[in-house]
This record gives structure tokens, sequence and C-alpha cells, in this order.
């Protein structure tokens, strides 16, 4: 008689596979995660947009505040393809890179935004 080929799998292996599953799971989960706020936040820019040209208008002065909430919101707008595209990709590889991409351009336009909202804070209030 011959021995069968299919062997249990070893511990190690059940650990690697298991390894893979979970990471898979995260950047599923991040690129929900991104997917959800993005959006909120690229309304949030634009409402902001629109408030900055209104107090400008009346008040006469210039700031470049809104433009630079306007690339921002475009950089929201990436983050939002590219989780939504990771959500949808069948191909493990693909959805980790995109699921990392999105991630990586939503935390910049988050941080540029806090920046903006500091120089706001101390240029528009006085």
């Amino acid at each position: 008689m011959q021995k069968s080929q299919n062997k249990p799998a070893s511990r190690d292996e059940g650990v690697l596979i298991a390894e893979k599953y979970s990471e898979s799971a995260e950047e599923v989960d991040l690129a929900e995660k991104v997917f959800t706020n993005s959006p909120n936040m690229l309304v949030l820019c634009l409402t902001v947009v629109g408030l900055v040209k209104i107090y400008t208008r009346f008040e006469k002065v210039t700031t470049l505040a809104d433009n630079s909430l306007s690339f921002i919101a475009l950089g929201y707008l990436v983050a939002t393809v590219c989780s939504y595209l990771a959500l949808r990709s069948g191909e493990r590889v693909r959805r980790v890179r995109l699921s990392r991409v999105a991630d990586y351009v939503f935390l910049a336009s988050l941080a540029l935004t806090a920046a903006v909202a500091s120089f706001m804070t101390f240029t528009l209030a006085g």
C-alpha cells in the first residue's frame, strides 16, 4: 500500500495561514473605515471652503485657506476612491496595496486639514 500524500498541516503552516487571513481582514477593515470617514471629511472641507468664501467676501480679505482646503478635499476624494477599489478588489495583493494607499492619503489629508485649521484660527481670528 502507498502512503497518502495528504498529510495534516503542521502547526506552523496553520499559523502562517491564520496570519495571512488576519492581515487581509485587517486591510479590509481599514479600507472600510477610510471609506466611511473620507466622504465626511470631504464634505467638511467643502463646507469650510464655502464659509471662508463668504467670510472673505464680507471682510474684503484674501486667504489661501480655501484654495488649500480645495486641494485637501481632492486628497479625501482619492482616499475614498482607493478604499472603494480595495473593497471591490478580488486580488489580495491589490486589496492590500490600495488599502495602504487610501490610509496614507487619508492621514496626509487629515494632517493638512489640521494645519489649515490652525492657520485659519490664527489668521482669520483678528
